[in-house]
């Protein structure tokens, strides 16, 4: 398999940024989204929650790495997906593993 990538729909590229965002300048900006009932009652839970998603990422990122290795898909589709699953996340994953099953049902088949 060489090149194989496929940019996601560009909802997700709104929504999930979007909420990193909002989260982040909420808890570290609070000043530019007034939410100060939230910041005053959830504030340690909100920056938990922030650092979890980002490590979440970042650990969602390898696993997609690995993955396209394992597809043996080209270096610059590889360096896509895995930026695309770092930013979007587990959806991407999702989409990386119907074509992992599909790429080996297919090697089944046809061996």
């Amino acid at each position: 398999m060489s090149k194989r990538f496929q940019l996601a729909n560009p909802l997700w590229w709104a929504i999930i940024p979007g909420a990193f965002l909002v989260i982040f300048l909420v808890v570290y900006y609070p000043n530019v989204i007034p939410l100060s009932h939230l910041l005053s009652n959830y504030r340690t839970f909100l920056i938990i929650a922030l650092w979890a998603a980002v490590v979440a990422h970042v650990f969602e990122a390898l696993v997609a790495r690995r993955m396209c290795q394992k597809l043996k898909i080209d270096s610059q589709s590889t360096l896509l997906w895995t930026i695309q699953t770092f930013i979007l996340g587990l959806y991407i994953i999702y989409v990386l593993i119907s074509i992992h099953f599909l790429f080996f049902l297919l090697q089944d088949i046809l061996h």
